[in-house]
């Protein structure tokens, strides 16, 4: 009820303004004495107040946003390889799957590396690789071979240069064999 007196109100005013700007002749017709604007005052004054009041009981509806999205990050190649060597240099009681997997990989590598430098058949390159005929670094062919042994010289120096991890040590001596062929073709 109330707002349709105020909307009556503000209705009236709209169009007694828009009559007084068309034709200004109406202009006098209006009675502006002290007490006439005195009401426009005051009626103004309760219509902000109200205004006012409105608004402060009216409850805020604000937009949810979401969060913002967040970068997908791409697996990189490795990734897996980096955290599987990681489980690799702990020893557990469950067996040593973790560097048998570490294992298999750089295996992989090797045969691979063994096939682009020599032209051979992967059959022919894993044969080589298991029998520690691919490189001639004795700890990268102990470490991918099934059966080759690891002279006690170089057992004694891979426990003097890495005395925490030989397994360590070991991948990083073959990785680089595997580099050496890669860049290299074989040669040393």
């Amino acid at each position: 009820m109330r707002l349709r007196i105020s909307a009556a109100v503000g209705a009236v005013a709209v169009l007694v303004g828009l009559l007084v700007s068309i034709q200004q002749g109406f202009a006098g017709l209006i009675p502006v004495t002290w007490a006439f604007v005195l009401l426009l005052a005051a009626v103004a004054a309760i219509q902000t107040v109200n205004a006012g009041f409105t608004r402060r009981a009216t409850p805020i509806l604000e937009t949810e946003t979401g969060d913002p999205e967040r970068r997908y990050e791409a697996p990189a190649p490795g990734d897996d390889l980096a955290e599987t060597l990681a489980l690799a240099r702990r020893r557990s009681r469950a067996g040593d799957r973790p560097r048998d997997r570490v294992r298999d990989r750089v295996a992989d590598a090797a045969v691979a590396a063994v096939v682009d430098a020599e032209g051979c058949s992967t059959e022919v390159a894993q044969d080589r690789v298991r029998h520690g005929e691919w490189t001639d670094d004795p700890v990268a062919a102990w470490f991918l071979g099934t059966d080759v042994p690891l002279p006690r010289s170089e057992r004694a120096r891979l426990l003097a240069t890495s005395p925490f991890s030989q397994f360590d040590a070991a991948f990083e001596r073959t990785v680089r064999a595997i580099d050496r062929l890669d860049d290299h073709g074989g040669g040393q």
